[in-house]
Parts: structure tokens; sequence; C-alpha cells
């Protein structure tokens, strides 16, 4: 592969683990953020405490996301200075997990999928769900299939909309007016792919986390396609580099 750039779309993140991956190993990148992340804790703050006030009522709290565990956790932390005996923390996988330790909660991930197949296939506490309830903390819009197999299980679900995601028009044209020069697109997400569009340069190789995505990469016109382990971003980066050493 050239030492063309490769283009990097997922939203800004502090500390984004990914990017600095890629820095200490010297690979060039473009990073344009085409999807930003709105906190819905103002804008809806009564509906989302009224779920965290009833705690105490569900099995099982599942963060789907690490946005969805910096928004809640803080929010948990206020409203539980003791949190409710009955409850236990789940959460998509270990980078969204390392976050419970800042509050000192204990929490449970799938440590082989990282996904919210990993949480379904992996976890022996959602197998068998009869009578429980269960709170799912989400971006607001996301898949139901979480909510969906909970409930083929027995489950009572609720979701928790804690943020946005929002394609910023500006960003999309930025990012598909480069694509031209980048050696490489790193797609962490469906969403992506789709707020980015075709953009005329389908050829260029696309880095994403799941078949499930790849396959969504196809159906978008994309033919090269690398799939990652998962959307962790070692998993990533060691996608990155099977790409570079193909020349």
């Amino acid at each position: 592969m050239t030492d063309k750039p490769l283009l990097v779309i997922r939203p800004l993140r502090d500390g984004d683990a990914f990017l600095t991956l890629l820095s200490n190993a010297d690979i060039p990148y473009r990073h344009i953020p085409i999807m930003t992340i709105r906190s819905l804790a103002d804008s809806q703050s009564e509906q989302i405490t009224n779920l965290i006030n009833r705690l105490d009522q569900f099995a099982y709290a599942i963060f789907i996301s690490a946005n969805a565990a910096e928004i809640g956790l803080p929010l948990v932390a206020k409203h539980w200075p003791k949190l409710p005996e009955t409850i236990e923390f789940l959460a998509v996988g270990q980078q969204t997990g390392q976050l419970f330790s800042d509050h000192g909660y204990a929490v449970c991930c799938p440590t082989r999928q990282p996904n919210t197949e990993g949480l379904l296939n992996e976890l022996p506490q959602l197998q068998d769900l009869n009578g429980k309830s269960v709170i799912i903390f989400r971006g607001g819009e996301g898949r139901q299939t979480l909510g969906a197999q909970l409930a083929t299980r027995g489950a009572k679900g609720e979701y928790c909309n804690l943020y946005q995601r929002l394609i910023e028009p500006l960003k999309v044209a930025e990012a598909q007016a480069f694509m031209g020069q980048a050696s490489c697109l790193i797609a962490h997400s469906g969403e992506l792919l789709q707020g980015l569009g075709r953009g005329g340069e389908s050829h260029i190789p696309v880095i994403v986390p799941s078949a499930r995505i790849a396959e969504q990469a196809r159906q978008g016109g994309y033919t090269d396609i690398q799939i990652a382990d998962n959307a962790l971003p070692q998993s990533m980066f060691d996608a990155v580099q099977c790409i570079r050493q193909r020349g």
C-alpha cells in the first residue's frame, strides 16, 4: 500500500486509542468525523431521570456503547449513591466495561465478541430471563436486535435513550471529496457507512468490524473489504496492517 493516508470517519472522542495506534506506528491518516454524538441528558432529562430512579426494578442494566456508559454512569451515580443490591451491570465489551471502574462498579462483558451478538451468545445471565426486567442504555434509534432477542428469552425490556447520532452533511462532503486521496476507508459502524454514502470512490479498500457491516459495505458498492475481528482499537489496527502488507 502507498503512503496515501487512511480516511477515518468515526466521531471525535477524547484519547482515541485507535488514532493513537496509527500515530505511534507512523501510519498517515485523515480524521474527518462525519457523525457527532449529542447527549440527551438535558433535553430529555425527565424521561431519563424517571428510568434511572426505577433502577431497583431491573435485574440487569445493559450499556450498549462507550457513549452510553460515559453519559449514563454519572447519572446513575448521582441518583444512586448506593446501588440497588438487585441490579447487575452488563456492557457490550471490555472497552466500554473499563469506564465502570471509574465509579467503582462491577461489570460483566463478553470477551470474544464485543458487540450485541456477544452479549446474547456469551453471557449466561442473558440466556433465561423469564420474569426478569432489563434496562438498555443506548443511543436513540439504534438497532432493535438486543431488545427483541431478550424478549424471546422472557425478559421485559425498556430502553433509556441517552444520546443521538447526528450525521454532519458538511463533513460528509469533505470526506467524500477526500476519498480519492485516501488509501483505505475505516468504517467503525454501518451507520457511518450509510451516512457517508458512495462518494464515487467505492473501489478503495474499506475496513469494517464485522461480517454484518461488511455486507452493508457490499450493498453500498464496495468490493475490497477487510473484516476486523471486532471494533476494538487493536483489532481495527491489525486489519489496517493486513491491508498495508498487501503492498
